[in-house]
């Protein structure tokens, strides 16, 4: 009902405002209303009024799509009910803040992500991610595939980068994938098998299409391929790289292929023991001789020793394990002894050019 004013009249006891009757019939639906609105219409409640703008609290109350603008909460905590009531709520709290502290909600639509929930994350960028000392990805079964492992105060580090078109680590600008080492100036790259496992480099499949290593020259134009033999040899030998291999990268000893042979060779100008991992001795003598021992070597082993300088006095050999005697004199330049090792009978001359075996 809407409020009914008393008609007063212009002036008094003009006989123009309402009668008393009406007056008081105005008067009592005035407070009926007013009673109706603040109690059960016979009588008032002995609650408190809440105004517009006072400065109160609110207890129990259901409010029905309010607008809400510089909300402040005294409560560490927010309890929502849900889609229906029930014994079952969500609670929104915070920890007691220590300074001012703002959490943004992006203008997007979504669900919002928790710290230890299962969850799929779609479209994410990370900038630098911590994982624990031995965390890892997992796969979809939450199985381990990748695994980080952590050195104290790590400087150095692997680059992953990915490659547009073409596929070639062997051109000038590669644009093939490269996983790369990362951080000072030089710094080496190890693959590290487990036990005694190896780092295998396998083929995709098809004919002549063996694993295969290239290693690039310097501007990565040209390089040199070692590869397996084909699937029909049925071979799995394995193969031991020689000893003394050069001194540097700008000085090492050369392989050849099967139909080349090069023998590394030393210089021997004192007494000493010849070398088994070179196969030439050169020698050179100086008024007094030289003299010499050869320990054995593995079956099939070939060691050449010539004189190349004769400055004096015989140089001597005495093999370990020798077939034809028990040495062998060098006197003049050009006098050369090829040995070759066989089982139990030692190092067996195979050709003679000048020298004295006894």
């Amino acid at each position: 009902m809407a409020y009914q004013a008393l008609g007063l009249g212009s002036s008094a006891n003009d006989g123009t405002g309402d009668d008393l009757r009406t007056g008081g019939d105005k008067i009592n639906d005035n407070f009926v209303e007013i009673y109706t609105k603040l109690g059960n219409g016979s009588t008032l409640t002995s609650d408190t009024v809440a105004l517009l703008t006072a400065t109160q609290t609110l207890t129990n109350k259901t409010l029905t799509a309010p607008t809400v603008s510089g909300l402040s909460l005294s409560d560490s905590s927010i309890v929502i009910e849900g889609s229906s009531a029930d014994a079952n709520e969500t609670t929104l709290t915070v920890t007691n803040p220590t300074a001012d502290r703002t959490i943004t909600l992006p203008d997007a639509t979504g669900t919002v992500s928790l710290v230890g929930a299962a969850e799929t994350l779609v479209g994410k960028t990370l900038t630098a991610p911590k994982f624990a000392d031995a965390g890892f990805i997992a796969d979809s079964q939450g199985n381990e595939q990748v695994i980080f492992q952590e050195t104290a105060s790590a400087v150095n580090e692997i680059e992953i980068t990915n490659a547009a078109t073409g596929g070639a680590a062997s051109s000038g600008a590669s644009t093939a994938p490269i996983i790369g080492a990362s951080g000072e100036t030089n710094v080496d790259l190890a693959l590290l098998p487990k036990g005694t496992g190896h780092v295998a480099i396998r083929s995709t499949g098809g004919s002549n299409n063996q694993g295969a290593i290239r290693l690039n020259c310097e501007n990565n134009t040209h390089g040199q391929t070692l590869m397996s033999q084909p699937h029909g040899s049925s071979d799995s030998g394995f193969f031991q790289l020689p000893k003394d291999g050069g001194s540097a990268r700008a000085t090492p000893n050369t392989l050849l292929s099967g139909d080349k042979t090069v023998g590394t060779t030393e210089a021997v100008n004192s007494a000493t023991a010849l070398s088994l991992n070179t196969m030439i001795s050169e020698l050179t003598t100086a008024g007094s001789g030289l003299a010499m021992t050869l320990a054995n070597g593995v079956v099939g082993q070939v060691k050449i020793i010539t004189m190349v300088v004769d400055g004096g006095g015989t140089a001597t050999l005495t093999p370990a394990t020798f077939a034809n005697g028990t040495t062998i004199a060098f006197d003049a330049v050009n006098e050369t002894v090829m040995l070759v090792y066989a089982n139990t009978i030692g190092w067996v001359v195979v050709s003679n050019s000048g020298a004295t075996v006894a």
